[in-house]
């Protein structure tokens, strides 16, 4: 049976060969493909994890992040209530009491958020640790503190299979 193949597409598999069979594995068994890792901030329990400002309309901010926003909107306001904003920023708790009683920013809250490890949606898989970097470096614009990670595909007959293929044919 004689199976063919462009130039191109050769020089493809024969490259891939290459890298499946020296790539490391970052510790997980045989065969591995690459995912996007990034950090994903979640809501947790009440004083639990670093406090935010819930500002409305599913934004969440900083301290820093509120006060900017208060800045930004504060013109619109009396005269009293600007003079009463000024020296508020020395805490959340401030701010955030600030907002709601002399703004009328009802939505306003202390929420609490923890940085997890998130697999990133809708990237799929990569065969090679370096085709999951170039995606990142491609992309960081549009990720959160994005890394390569490494997951193992042991016990999956039909894609240890293609690797396998991938790795031993003869090209």
């Amino acid at each position: 049976m004689e199976i063919e193949i462009s130039t191109e597409d050769y020089n493809f598999l024969k490259d891939l060969q290459h890298e499946l069979n020296t790539q490391g594995t970052d510790g997980n068994a045989q065969p591995v493909y690459w995912q996007v890792m990034e950090k994903k901030e979640v809501g947790v329990p009440d004083g639990c994890g670093e406090p935010r400002i819930y500002m409305g309309d599913g934004v969440c901010g900083t301290i820093e992040e509120a006060i900017d926003r208060i800045n930004e909107n504060i013109g619109e306001y009396s005269e009293e209530t600007q003079n009463d904003w000024q020296g508020l920023y020395k805490s959340m708790q401030l701010v955030m009491l600030f907002a709601r009683t002399r703004l009328f920013w009802e939505d306003w809250r202390i929420v609490y958020v923890d940085k997890v490890d998130n697999l990133t949606e809708n990237t799929g898989a990569f065969f090679t640790k370096r085709a999951c970097q170039n995606y990142i470096d491609n992309n960081r614009h549009n990720l959160t503190n994005p890394h390569t990670y490494a997951m193992t595909a042991l016990r999956n007959k039909e894609f240890e299979r293609v690797v396998n293929i991938l790795r031993t044919m003869k090209l």
